[in-house]
């Protein structure tokens, strides 16, 4: 069993901060070059690109986290998923319920490819630059489920339970604890 938390460490989360913004910034450019070489883009100012950007990841994000939401719903034949609040952001967890590592994959990247086709679909009959920028902050915050994920590849997990403490991953050992403990 081992666990990824990365709120407990204020280091680590700066550090994961400035990695997001890289992304983030690393996205507006290679989007806008390919963006260029498919179609017109519908220029806005710096201005309106980060106002609209802002605004609509806002949006984008409470649709994030609802399609965690249902998916944690799906997966867990219906429980209900708890929300915290940690350093203002607001992040679903299922604790108490053990995922195995396809359904876990599957809640982790439902948002990113859900949102992100949407966006894209948008952007093919709307190319207006701000949604570039939308897009791109969603891209960066997806990396932090992305994060999320990297513990799930190894091959001797089991299940994963999503606590509001952070990530628990069981490995064939641990799962065989937690059978002789349910008995």
């Amino acid at each position: 069993m081992f666990k990824i938390d990365l709120f407990s460490s204020k280091k680590a989360l700066e550090g994961f901060i400035l990695f997001q913004f890289t992304i983030v910034m690393i996205s507006i450019l290679v989007s806008y070059k390919l963006a260029y070489s498919m179609t017109h883009i519908i220029e806005q100012n710096i201005v309106l690109n980060l106002l609209l950007g802002i605004i609509g990841f806002a949006v984008v994000y409470f649709l994030h986290e609802f399609i965690h939401n249902v998916m944690f719903r799906i997966f867990s034949k219906g429980n209900k998923p708890t929300y915290r609040i940690r350093l203002g952001l607001m992040t679903t967890h299922m604790p108490n319920v053990y995922f195995k590592k396809w359904q876990y994959i599957s809640i982790m990247l439902a948002p990113l490819v859900i949102i992100t086709s949407a966006l894209l679909i948008l952007f093919s009959f709307f190319a207006y630059s701000s949604l570039i920028f939308i897009a791109c902050f969603h891209i960066g915050y997806c990396v932090l489920d992305l994060y999320f994920l990297s513990g799930a590849f190894n091959k001797n997990v089991q299940l994963i339970e999503d606590t509001e403490d952070g990530i628990i991953f069981y490995t064939k050992a641990s799962v065989q604890e937690l059978q002789t403990e349910a008995k």
